[in-house]
């Protein structure tokens, strides 16, 4: 079941689409979810699944943690699409200038703060021994 976002049950959906996003990414099963938060199975099952459950935000704030995803991660919809297709990048030295698809950029942003750094994603020039950095920041 999916909801519109004028209805105040989207914000669960969201949150529950988020939750299994992030916990599979860590590679975890809604078991050990459950375990490491110390709630039930079903609590888990019940976040995830698309039909309207209430939680506090005290619950997601600590699956946040247990996650290492930042809060309002798991609050975002990542299904908003945006016109914007590229990202603009500039090497450091050479001032050679490229365009990055967005979906890979943000891609590479996400696997950086996974990895716990809070840099924008940076890529190696061609031409020189510089690094391509995001022209636009607010891009991302």
């Amino acid at each position: 079941m999916e909801f519109k976002k004028e209805d105040e049950n989207y914000v669960y959906e969201l949150i529950g689409r988020n939750v299994k996003k992030y916990r599979k990414l860590k590679g975890w099963t809604q078991e050990k979810l459950a375990e490491e938060i110390n709630y039930s199975l079903s609590f888990i099952s019940g976040i995830e699944s698309a039909y309207h459950q209430t939680f506090s935000l005290g619950a997601i704030w600590r699956i946040s943690i247990v996650l290492g995803v930042e809060f309002y991660k798991l609050c975002e919809d990542d299904t908003i699409t945006t016109n914007k297709k590229y990202i603009n990048y500039k090497c450091n030295k050479c001032n050679t200038e490229t365009k990055i698809p967005i979906r890979i950029a943000k891609h590479f942003k996400y696997l950086y703060e996974m990895a716990g750094n809070q840099h924008l994603p940076q890529f190696e020039c061609t031409s020189c021994d510089g690094q391509f950095i995001p022209t636009e920041p607010m891009d991302f």
